[in-house]
């Protein structure tokens, strides 16, 4: 019975999660709000050029630096 009560109630949770990010989901027939901000926002930035609050860009780029380092280290090491 506990068993039971426990499926119903994620079974449910389930239900009104799904519920939810149907309704959440925009409608197609809205208007583009500022198009020049969008392309200007998909162009990337060079490497190295992320601003402070981007953490994640930052901590990408400082490993692509390593990789390339230790690859180049190792190309050096590797030569006669």
């Amino acid at each position: 019975m506990r068993g039971f009560l426990i499926f119903v109630i994620v079974v449910g949770l389930g239900y009104f999660f799904l519920r939810q990010k149907q309704s959440d989901t925009p409608s197609a027939t809205g208007t583009p709000v500022a198009t020049q901000s969008v392309e200007a926002k998909l162009t990337p930035a060079t490497r190295g050029q992320a601003s402070e609050h981007n953490w994640m860009k930052r901590s990408l780029d400082r490993a692509r630096d390593v990789t390339e380092q230790s690859r180049a280290q190792t190309q050096d090491s590797q030569k006669p």
